[in-house]
């Protein structure tokens, strides 16, 4: 699994923080439809992310995360 082309396990980014960008804001990071967040887990396909915002934990894709 990579998000933003560096590999991610468990055992090495948990708690990491990460932001999701939804594919509406074209890649800005720092639009309002972000969220904030920790990595929780990864598995082949997604990472579950907690949400500052929301609180929720969510799998989501790592194409639309970022590191940070």
């Amino acid at each position: 699994m990579e998000i933003e082309g560096r590999k991610a396990t468990t055992n090495y980014n948990y708690l990491d923080p990460v932001t999701y960008v939804p594919g509406h804001v074209d890649g800005n990071a720092g639009h309002s439809d972000c969220e904030p967040g920790v990595i929780i887990s990864i598995n082949e396909t997604n990472v579950s992310v907690l949400y500052s915002k929301s609180r929720t934990v969510q799998r989501t894709d790592p194409n639309d995360l970022v590191w940070g």
